[in-house]
């Protein structure tokens, strides 16, 4: 039974082993297509795109408010507006601008805008851009970049893994400030600003339909505003009646106004609203996108308000970004280097395995042939698990299959007194303090310390369990072989 149990596990490690060096190729229409998936490769292996971001120097001339030290308060509303509603006929837009305009506390003149204001430029704003650039990638979940920035032009590169989704959201996220405001609909009078906000997040209901909202929490004195606002600007009924109208009459003479207020985001009107109750809580949910009944609609506008979310808790860009190029730049490790790093590993391989063949027999041969299984199981798990593969963790999976390697010999050199749970108790204790570095690694953000971390995990795992599994039957069963 030994001798056969010592067949079945070679069989199979040789079995696994062609598989993960060479593949598993199956027919699918007529053509040969390997089912096992590739490695995640990083963009120090695979390339990247390079995003650079210059500042916008755009600039419009505007009809705005201006308060007595010259801060601009809002925007006049003219016909044609994008953030105000459609709803409403020119004829009423003029009157209503004109009826409200007159009790605005604001002088108004024009100016030119522009989006980079020349006092604006300047080296502490763009770190800070940088920073709330880097916030928001890391929110997304966006952490494999080499992000830099020219503290004398403003200009930024980004380096990213030259992943097509991402580089989508990339572009929003730079080049949007992220610009919060509750405006007067009846005049352009700023009410509300990003200052006012605490919190946002994105909160969904699932009745007969999905239905997205970004929840807004305001501080103290946002909260405050809101309530004032919300008792504002709402529908006020003129229900006055003549002694001489019956309830009849009085009811068909009855007039409603309705006072707005249009809530926007870089400029997009989001919500053109009334008020049906005082908000007194602090809190504000704007509706994001339709009732959706599939999910992959609903996912959509999901993350849609996620964007914006994490845009808004990130803070408003203090300078505007325009995209310059976007190139593809190639890895320095080309596919020649990556093809003899791969002949000379396992040129490094069957040296060590001749070596333990020639000083330990036969037991050195299955040593060796357990060491050639652990890392083709080690190759085959990094392809299903979303382990990144990168230089730094290519130098780590080396470092534990050396690890291994030194495990095996352990095993060899012990003297017959020593059992299988002797050495690997001795072995696994001594890497106490790696595994720790390893699940802190793995928990960080940042993917090329995250990519190390996960390598040094499963490889650590996988060395526990495949060893007392396989290693410990080949060695007890290949005694008396």
């Amino acid at each position: 039974m030994k001798k056969i149990r010592l067949v079945v596990v070679v069989l199979c490690i040789i079995f696994v082993s062609v598989t993960a060096f060479f593949g598993f190729f199956k027919k699918e229409n007529g053509m040969w297509k390997n089912s096992i998936p590739d490695y995640k490769y990083g963009m120090d292996i695979k390339g990247a795109r390079e995003l650079v971001y210059t500042l916008s120097d755009e600039e419009n001339e505007k009809y705005v408010y201006v308060d007595e030290a010259g801060n601009v308060k809002g925007e006049v509303w003219k016909e044609g507006s994008s953030i105000k509603p459609e709803d409403e006929t020119a004829e009423e837009t003029e009157n209503e601008e004109t009826q409200q305009t007159e009790a605005v506390p604001f002088a108004k003149e024009t100016r030119m805008i522009k989006e980079n204001p020349d006092d604006q430029l300047t080296k502490e704003n763009f770190e800070q851009a940088k920073e709330i650039i880097q916030k928001r990638l890391k929110e997304q979940g966006i952490t494999e970049n080499n992000i830099r920035i020219d503290n004398v032009t403003g200009k930024l590169m980004i380096e990213n893994a030259s992943k097509e989704e991402q580089i989508e959201r990339i572009e929003q996220l730079v080049s949007k400030p992220g610009k919060f405001e509750i405006v007067d609909y009846q005049n352009g009078v700023v009410l509300m600003d990003n200052s006012d906000i605490k919190k946002v997040s994105v909160v969904y209901s699932n009745d007969s339909a999905y239905n997205t909202y970004l929840q807004i929490q305001f501080n103290a004195e946002g909260a405050n505003k809101l309530k004032e606002i919300s008792n504002k600007y709402v529908e006020i009924k003129d229900e006055t009646q003549n002694a001489e109208e019956t309830p009849e009459e009085a009811e068909e003479k009855e007039e409603t106004e309705k006072k707005y207020v249009t809530i926007s985001f870089d400029g997009m009107n989001m919500m053109t609203t009334y008020f049906g109750e005082e908000m007194s809580n602090g809190i504000l949910q704007i509706s994001v996108g339709q009732a959706r009944t599939e999910p992959s609609e609903f996912r959509k506008d999901y993350n849609s308000a996620k964007i914006i979310a994490d845009m808004l808790n990130s803070g408003v860009l203090p300078v505007v970004y325009k995209l310059e190029t976007d190139n593809f730049v190639k890895s320095e490790i080309t596919t020649q280097m990556q093809r003899n790093m791969k002949i000379i590993v396992g040129i490094a391989i069957a040296i060590v395995s001749i070596l333990s063949i020639v000083k330990f027999g036969k037991k050195g041969l299955l040593a060796s042939i357990s060491n050639i299984g652990y890392i083709a199981i080690l190759s085959l798990v990094l392809r299903y698990t979303n382990v990144e593969i990168t230089v730094n963790s290519i130098l780590a999976g080396v470092i534990m299959v050396i690890a291994n390697m030194l495990f095996l010999k352990m095993l060899l050199n012990a003297k017959e007194t020593h059992t299988y749970q002797e050495v690997s108790k001795k072995f696994y204790l001594a890497l106490i303090p790696v595994i720790a570095l390893a699940v802190v690694f793995t928990l960080t953000k940042n993917s090329g310390i995250a990519s190390i971390g996960m390598m040094v995990f499963w490889a650590i795992i996988l060395n526990v369990v495949y060893n007392l599994i396989i290693t410990n039957t080949l060695l007890k069963d290949g005694e008396d072989w």
